[in-house]
């Protein structure tokens, strides 16, 4: 009876951080998002312990230029194929820090955090100095990933 009662107590008085849902790995971030306009389809690759994120297209089939970009020789450039989040590093509890990501709708570079809010919600934070001073998005894999 002692038993049953220290750990019922143990029980109630330890937080439960038990999920039933499906367990978030590093591997998990890999694939293809559609960014939060909808509009860009970009691939997270990891090569050498850094993740990476690449413009493979668009998901109405348009070719946009980087037009933002404050180098007058790429503005006429397509945005394939370009990369737009780089130097990433996992840092456990589905964090990716140390990183940077390019916003082509302005030409500029911030530095960037990403969470793994679940295997299709991904939350990219760009910021300038510190995160909290900069602005989120949330990014969904592609539902026809492998």
């Amino acid at each position: 009876m002692k038993h049953i009662i220290h750990a019922t107590l143990f029980l109630l008085l330890c937080p439960l951080n038990i999920s039933f849902a499906n367990t978030i790995v590093e591997a998990d971030i890999l694939g293809i998002w559609v960014n939060q306009a909808g509009d860009g389809l970009i691939e997270i690759s990891q090569k050498q312990g850094l993740y990476t994120g690449t413009i493979i297209g668009s998901t109405d089939g348009n070719d946009r230029l980087d037009a933002n970009n404050p180098d007058p020789a790429l503005q006429t450039r397509s945005l394939q194929d370009v990369v737009v989040l780089g130097e990433f590093s996992y840092q456990a509890h589905n964090q990716w820090q140390n990183g940077w990501v390019y916003d082509p709708n302005n030409g500029k570079t911030y530095r960037c955090n990403m969470t793994l809010i679940d295997n299709a919600t991904l939350k990219i934070r760009g910021y300038i100095g510190i995160p909290l001073f900069g602005r989120t998005e949330t990014w969904t894999k592609q539902q026809n990933n492998p």
